[in-house]
C-alpha cells in the first residue's frame, strides 16, 4: 500500500511506500518500507525500513527503529534512534542514544546523549553527553562566514564530548574529558582530559593533553552487533 499525503494523520497500517507532505502526524502503529518526508512530520516512535527527509522536520516523541536514515533536514528524537546506516545533513538531535551499527556520515548539528557506531564522521558541531563508541571515530569542523552572519553560532563553538572509546579517534576542534583508543589525532584547538592510547598519538601546535597514558591496551573492542529477533 502506497501514501501520499499532503497533511493530515496516517493511520495505523503496513505501508511500502509513504511521502509525506504538509503537516503529518504518523501513528504508533504505522510500518512501512519506505517514510519520504517532505514537510513537517509529527511522530510518537517511527518503525520501518528506510526514512528519508528531503528538506523536511521529524519531531519524535518516540524512537526510531530503521534500516536507513538519509536526506537532508531537521529531526529531533525525545528517545533514541537505532539504525544500521545514517547519511545525512543537517540537524540531528536526540536526546537518548543514537546507535547506529554501520557507517554514519553527518553534516551539520548533532547531539544525543550516548552514541554508538562502527565507523563515524561528522562534520559539523557535535554534542554528546555521554560516552561515544566507535571502531573509528572523527570529528572534522565546519567553517564559513555565514555560521556568524546568519546567527548560527554553535558551528562557531567546539565539539563538546564526554569519552571516546575507539580503535582510531580523529578530533578537529572538540572538547572531550577522556579518550581510550589505539590511535589518537588531535587538531585544531582540541582540549583533551586524559588519553590512553595503544599505538599512535599526534597533535598539532594547537592542541593539547592534560594526562597521557601509552602502550595500554584495552581488554574488549567496543561490542558493536546489533541484536537480530
Amino acid at each position: 500500500m502506497n501514501l501520499n499525503t499532503f497533511g493530515g494523520y496516517i493511520k495505523d497500517g503496513n505501508y511500502d511506500v509513504i511521502i509525506a507532505q504538509g503537516t503529518t502526524v504518523l501513528s504508533p502503529s504505522v510500518t512501512f518500507d519506505t517514510l519520504l518526508i517532505k514537510g513537517i512530520m509529527r511522530a510518537n516512535g517511527c518503525t520501518g525500513r528506510q526514512i528519508r527527509l528531503e528538506g523536511g522536520m521529524l519531531d519524535g516523541s518516540g524512537s526510531i527503529d530503521a534500516d536507513c536514515l538519509s536526506g537532508h533536514g531537521h529531526i529531533h528524537m525525545s528517545g533514541s534512534i537505532q539504525v544500521n546506516r545514517i547519511d545525512f545533513i543537517g540537524e540531528l538531535i536526540v536526546d537518548d542514544q543514537l546507535r547506529c551499527d554501520g557507517t554514519l556520515n553527518a553534516t551539520g548539528l548533532l547531539t544525543c546523549h550516548s552514541f554508538q557506531s562502527q565507523r563515524s564522521h561528522i562534520a559539523g558541531h557535535v554534542r554528546i553527553a555521554d560516552t561515544s563508541k566507535a571502531i573509528r571515530f572523527e570529528i572534522a569542523s565546519l567553517y564559513s562566514t555565514m555560521f556568524e552572519r546568519f546567527g548560527m553560532l554553535d558551528y562557531l563553538k567546539p565539539s563538546t564530548i564526554q569519552g571516546i572509546e575507539a580503535n582510531t579517534v580523529i578530533l578537529n576542534h572538540t572538547v572531550c574529558d577522556s579518550i581510550n583508543a589505539d590511535t589518537v589525532r588531535l587538531s585544531g584547538n582540541t582540549r583533551v582530559g586524559k588519553v590512553r592510547y595503544e599505538q599512535n598519538l599526534d597533535l598539532d601546535r594547537t592542541s593539547n593533553v592534560t594526562l597521557i597514558e601509552s602502550n595500554w591496551r584495552r581488554d574488549n573492542t567496543p561490542e558493536l552487533q546489533r541484536k537480530v529477533a
